[in-house]
């Protein structure tokens, strides 16, 4: 098993996967009388899920154009594992952020929803990490 190419498919798959669940509520639930709590409950925290996304999105394109050699692979390495902790904290600071609404009462599967959103931004900086390591020995 090559952990290297592992490791950064994981890390790939963790970053896309976290902009996936990330968006899923703004797919499932619907109604006019969600909007302004939707609206509120992804603008919560410092970046809001519009920076978790970025970060995330963004540490996925890294991830992926450093075996491309257009760069110094350490490099791009390093900025990935940078990128990885973004996004993590910022979703971590988005969890804690978010106030409960009246659509956590009709849903409330969304109490899970920001910590799913954590553990899986968790894996992108854990993954780039692993990627580095093997990279740089």
């Amino acid at each position: 098993m090559d952990l290297r190419d592992v490791s950064r498919r994981v890390g790939i798959a963790a970053a896309v996967a976290t902009v996936l669940v990330l968006g899923a509520p703004y797919a499932i639930i619907s109604g006019p009388e969600y909007a302004t709590q939707l609206a509120d409950y992804y603008a919560s925290g410092v970046v809001g899920a519009a920076g978790i996304a970025l970060f995330a999105l963004l540490s996925a394109v890294v991830v992926a154009s450093v075996e491309r050699g257009n760069l110094d692979p350490g490099t791009l390495a390093g900025v990935a594992v940078v990128l990885g902790i973004a996004t993590a904290l910022s979703a971590a600071g988005w969890a804690a952020a978010i106030e409960p609404s009246p659509v956590f009462r009709d849903n409330l599967w969304l109490v899970w929803h920001p910590r799913v959103v954590v553990a899986l931004s968790a894996l992108v900086p854990l993954s780039a990490g692993v990627y580095a390591r093997e990279l740089l020995t």
